[in-house]
């Protein structure tokens, strides 16, 4: 189980140059020369199915690892106008980890859903006048840069939270109901789904 985690937060360290599909494009640092493996095509060394078809302790632990990612750089040292969108790239971020098939497709469907649907909102409110972030992740000063991060207009600031908010109260209990069949999931949804609760902290004004 180590191994597998090990193996698994590896692959979230490439995340950001990570290819995927274009409703996830806008979330990877663009990369020169250099193809970085495909989490889909990463196996364990028990011989089990591959990463993030079967539910795994270890794998849970990734997603929520990224959720809580957000958590700390989508967090108020940056102004709430660019949280939404920030929120939004963790939630691609989580999206371009897992594939399109198995135990954890309903959660990479949740989480392209809800970043399409911030990105709606980040595209209603956004305030072209605001230069774009260039965070990295957790503050941390060696950390990889996410991609720009986009404000919306500050006298929209916290109607766009709301609908954010809004969106991550559904994420939330679209995964939970997911979990419930078959019964081997409920637990791994029911984490990932907590984590997702926790998001709510990030588009707080205050």
């Amino acid at each position: 189980m180590k191994t597998s985690l090990s193996t698994f937060l590896l692959a979230l360290g490439l995340l950001w140059a990570l290819p995927v599909s274009s409703a996830k494009a806008d979330c990877l640092e663009p990369q020169v020369e250099e193809t970085p493996p495909d989490f889909s095509s990463i196996s364990c060394r028990d011989r089990s199915p591959q990463l993030g078809h079967i539910i795994n302790t270890g794998i849970t632990k990734g997603i929520v690892k990224i959720l809580q990612g957000a958590d700390k750089t989508c967090d108020p040292r940056i102004d709430l106008r660019y949280r939404i969108d920030c929120l939004r790239l963790y939630y691609l971020k989580v999206a371009a980890n897992l594939p399109e098939s198995g135990d954890y497709l309903p959660i990479r469907k949740a989480m392209l859903d809800a970043a399409a649907k911030l990105d709606a909102i980040v595209t209603k409110y956004e305030d072209d006048m605001a230069p774009p972030l260039r965070l990295r992740e957790g503050h941390k000063a060696m950390a990889k840069r996410l991609p720009p991060v986009r404000a919306v207009k500050e006298a929209f600031a916290e109607t766009a939270a709301a609908e954010a908010a809004a969106v991550v109260k559904e994420t939330e209990l679209i995964i939970i109901r997911s979990g419930g069949d078959p019964a081997r999931r409920t637990q791994a949804y029911t984490d990932v789904a907590a984590a997702v609760e926790d998001n709510l902290v990030i588009l707080r004004s205050a």
